[in-house]
């Protein structure tokens, strides 16, 4: 049942509750003159209190962005956020993908809910009952128990966005207050492995209160915590913890930790690869047993405003254009002479049946994440060679010769302003299959299952190709683990951290991308890789760094090289 969920502006202590640009709760805005005391008692505001911590959780749409931060993409519009990474200028001063605030202010509004947590009072809700039907009292006292849970895993979700960026950062388990610089005056930083080891404690702490199941339970809303979005989080701070960078500044994480961490998640029995990969980023996602959490929009068209093509009218020629770089990543299926998958093999421009229709026989997510220079996009062949519908000069075109397809509803009118249904996801089976194969790597080698979890690393990741038919590997290696998880996991918020924690910046993320400069001449085309831009990236930038403004309240020593 849909719900209308209210934040509640608590004028009476001066405190301001804060909604995301984009509600997934629903979430309206009532004021309200309210006690401390009389919040945390009364049940109803006490649920609006929860919704308000969810609302902290990141803005994956609107960050899309982010992606053209990474050696995948570039953002047509030259104003974007993310040319401030790529060409060098962020610091402590200017960071535009900063959340220190947001983050510490979500669990500032947790620890207020962990604080006041036992003041509730339900028991207005037995009195009121006539007959021998105590369901609504029991619903409402089980609800309150998984409150807690809910808000134990919302604080863990935030302290891993902070740790993921700045390392390791100050534990709070009282509510101190974020804006007021007198409560951090005397406060310091975590380890890292202390900061990683509080997420797992307050996962494992919620994931003793959000039961397995729960079917019974019919109350509890989709897109609420759940058992399997706990174990998730847990499995992707041990991923983080085992990996290089982390490793090398201090995390006693190891890879079996990992991999029996992911392995808990399958475990559950609760999720299954989609068997259509489109599904995942479509209207109807959240139906999919592939998701595990996910943040629901609503009706929305301002990702495909942003990112059509610019054939359609009204298109705001804003696309995070997939470059060249990542395009030659999706591998190129051989086939026999009856069109039966033999194998599959690099692209190369060197080969010159695949540089003759390069599009032609590629990994099936390249379809599915990128609209190419005769795509049929919307019942309109795109063209992106120079001079076409959709290429060069025209005003907004895409600069690396493709347009985004991942997450953009192919059937919104954008004249007729129609909308389409999105969620974002946060995790998703697909990737803790492999996150396991990665950590199962690590820690035991391609084929061996020391722990008799199931499945090998290796059998791990080709469940996931198979999933799209490509065919199976029959090795594999720290190499084949990347290229998987960048084909599958694109726009998804993975590249950026991924390169990040296996310390690879300078590889990926320091080399120029490149963009398609297509020819088309009496219906022929002819295809030229050319270098888009340069791109700059230190070994400092595997960290954010600390806001100036925190190093002058605390006197904390900067993140190094910043």
């Amino acid at each position: 049942m849909k719900k209308n969920r209210y934040i509640i502006t608590l004028l009476a202590i001066g405190t301001m509750f804060y909604s995301c640009k984009r509600d997934y709760l629903d979430v309206q805005t009532l004021q309200a003159g309210v006690t401390v005391d009389k919040l945390y008692s009364n049940y109803t505001y006490v649920q609006q209190q929860v919704w308000n911590v969810y609302s902290y959780l990141p803005d994956g749409l609107a960050n899309l962005d982010m992606e053209a931060a990474t050696d995948n993409a570039e953002a047509t519009n030259p104003l974007d956020t993310s040319q401030t990474f790529n060409t060098g200028t962020w610091n402590q001063y200017n960071n535009p993908a900063d959340v220190w605030a947001r983050n510490f202010k979500g669990i500032r509004q947790a620890n207020l809910y962990l604080k006041n947590k036992n003041a509730v009072d339900i028991s207005y809700i037995k009195d009121k009952i006539t007959s021998s039907d105590s369901t609504t009292y029991f619903n409402a006292r089980d609800n309150v128990k998984f409150m807690e849970g809910e808000v134990l895993f919302l604080k863990a979700f935030f302290y891993m966005e902070l740790v993921k960026r700045y390392g390791g950062v100050p534990i709070f388990d009282q509510p101190f207050d974020y804006d007021d610089a007198n409560t951090w005056k005397n406060v310091q930083r975590n380890s890292l492995d202390e900061s990683l080891k509080y997420i797992v404690s307050l996962c494992d702490k919620s994931a003793a209160i959000i039961p397995a199941n729960l079917g019974s339970y019919s109350w509890y809303e989709a897109g609420r915590v759940t058992q399997g979005a706990i174990k998730a989080l847990k499995a992707k701070a041990l991923l983080y913890g085992a990996s290089p960078l982390f490793k090398d500044n201090g995390s006693t994480v190891t890879w079996a930790q990992a991999a029996a961490a992911a392995h808990d998640v399958m475990a559950l029995g609760s999720y299954s690869l989609d068997a259509n990969y489109t599904n995942l980023f479509g209207a109807n996602n959240t139906t999919s047993a592939e998701l595990i959490f996910y943040r629901r929009y609503g009706a929305i068209n301002t990702v495909e405003y942003a990112n059509y093509p610019i054939v359609f009218q009204n298109s705001q020629g804003k696309s995070i254009a997939p470059t060249e770089n990542f395009v030659e990543s999706f591998e190129v299926l051989q086939k026999d002479g009856s069109g039966n998958i033999t194998g599959s093999v690099p692209f190369s421009w060197s080969d010159p049946v695949q540089a003759a229709n390069p599009y032609q026989n590629r990994d099936p997510r390249f379809a599915a994440t990128v609209v190419y220079n005769g795509a049929t996009f919307n019942a309109t062949t795109i063209e992106t060679f120079a001079g076409g519908n959709s290429g060069l000069p025209k005003q907004n075109a895409t600069k690396t010769g493709y347009y985004m397809s991942k997450w953009v509803n192919q059937s919104i009118d954008l004249v007729n302003k129609t909308t389409a249904n999105h969620a974002w996801v946060y995790f998703r089976y697909g990737e803790l299959l492999l996150n396991y194969a990665e950590a199962m790597y690590n820690a035991y080698g391609a084929n061996a299952d020391p722990q008799g979890y199931g499945m090998t690393a290796l059998q791990a990741i080709n469940k996931v190709r198979q999933r799209v038919k490509m065919p199976v590997l029959t090795v594999l290696n720290q190499q084949a683990i990347e290229h998987e998880r960048n084909v599958e996991l694109s726009y998804e918020d993975q590249r950026f951290w991924d390169v990040r924690r296996w310390k690879e910046g300078s590889i990926y993320f320091k080399t120029p991308v490149n963009r398609i400069e297509i020819t088309n001449s009496a219906g022929s085309n002819s295809y030229a890789v050319k270098q888009l831009e340069e791109r700059i990236f230190d070994e400092k930038m595997n960290w954010f760094p600390i806001p100036q403004s925190e190093i002058a309240k605390t006197n904390w020593k900067q993140n190094p090289g910043w």
